[in-house]
């Protein structure tokens, strides 16, 4: 009996090693009972004396897991062991490694095993496996952990006892929200500051357990970067000026003005139309309409949009200069330098410019100096 008790135990050994779970994302979960369990949040820190602390919840249930040592090894679990383990269920018992159970209840005493399989330095995150018996205060409940994963969660900055706790990482969030908060969007320093910020609190979610999804929520509204690479931070593309970034399409192509490269859809991408060239361009307004050329479809206000001033048909209406005054076209409302405004010259009077040819030569007046 004896030798097939230890047959059916290698057989199960095999089957389990088989039936590995691979991950690609930080997990936390094991079998409670025997039933799938799954943190939906997680955690790893250390604690004042210096041990790792895993934890994890799935908004009904918790689990900690408090390891006396980050190095890669065996962690047995149960009473008189440096490290243990805990659960609080639904109906919020507390159960623990630590706990004797009640002897007429059971003659099992709490165990288990974590194991620190491997620690990432270079990116701060640390996975192993557990399984585990505990019981509650009374020793007349338990709850059994099989299967029991957690990997690559991310530990705070360092990686020791002397890391940063969870008051030093909000400590250092309200220094980088206040100087987040000081920091005009239009200044240089913005981006710099805003992702500092996002770091802060990244590390505090890291450090502290951020189970309401509070600190989440104020990373999502952080607008730090230039996400179109157009020369405008994305916080600065809010137009309309109502706090929504992706209601703003000045074009009404199908991308808001903070993922367009061109905002105005004038064939100009917008970090082109810098024509002072001094880093602002809101300052450019080649019309005088009030209009930014980066967001006005007919720069120099000639009728002609912009887009259409592309004479020679190459795509780029930078390199059109009818008149050769060394203002291209789109920016010059006297397309062929004849001294009326091209704006002038729609003889038919049907607003189109480009229809109008007086002496027949097949080039329309706006572009005809004779």
């Amino acid at each position: 009996m004896k030798k097939l008790f230890v047959l059916a135990l290698a057989f199960i050994t095999v089957f389990s090693c088989g039936d590995e779970i691979e991950f690609n994302t930080p997990a936390l979960q094991g079998k409670k009972d025997g039933e799938r369990w799954k943190a939906l949040f997680y955690n790893a820190s250390f604690n004042d004396a210096g041990k790792l602390v895993i934890t994890g919840g799935d908004n009904f249930e918790a689990i900690t897991l408090n390891v006396s040592d980050l190095a890669i090894g065996n962690y047995p679990l149960g009473v008189g062991n440096s490290s243990h383990a805990e659960f609080i269920d639904l109906e919020d018992v507390a159960y623990s490694t630590n706990n004797e159970p009640d002897l007429d209840f059971s003659v099992y005493p709490p165990d288990g095993l974590i194991t620190i399989s491997r620690y990432d330095a270079a990116n701060n995150t640390v996975s192993g496996e557990f399984y585990f018996n505990a019981y509650s205060s009374s020793g007349l409940k338990t709850v059994n952990f099989s299967e029991g994963v957690f990997f690559d969660l991310p530990l705070p900055i360092g990686s020791g006892p002397n890391i940063m706790s969870c008051d030093d990482a909000i400590a250092q969030s309200e220094i980088a929200k206040e100087l987040y908060l000081n920091t005009p969007t239009t200044s240089d320093d913005y981006s710099a500051n805003c992702n500092a910020y996002k770091q802060a609190l990244i590390n505090q979610q890291i450090a502290c357990i951020d189970s309401t999804g509070e600190i989440q929520a104020i990373i999502d509204t952080l607008i730090c970067n230039d996400d179109d690479g157009d020369g405008l931070l994305s916080v600065n593309e809010d137009e309309n000026g109502d706090g929504d970034i992706t209601n703003d399409n000045t074009d009404g192509d199908e991308f808001p003005n903070y993922l367009d490269d061109d905002d105005d859809g004038d064939s100009v991408l917008t970090m082109n139309e810098d024509v002072n060239d001094n880093g602002d361009l809101r300052d450019d307004d080649t019309d005088g309409d009030m209009i930014p050329n980066f967001l006005d479809n007919d720069d120099d206000g000639d009728s002609l949009n912009t887009i259409l001033e592309d004479v020679n048909g190459n795509g780029d209406v930078r390199d059109d200069d009818t008149d050769g005054d060394t203002i291209p076209n789109y920016l010059d409302n006297d397309d062929d330098g004849d001294g009326i405004l091209t704006i002038d010259e729609d003889a038919n009077g049907d607003g189109d410019v480009t229809n109008d040819d007086t002496d027949g030569d097949t080039i329309p007046d706006y572009l005809d100096d004779m």
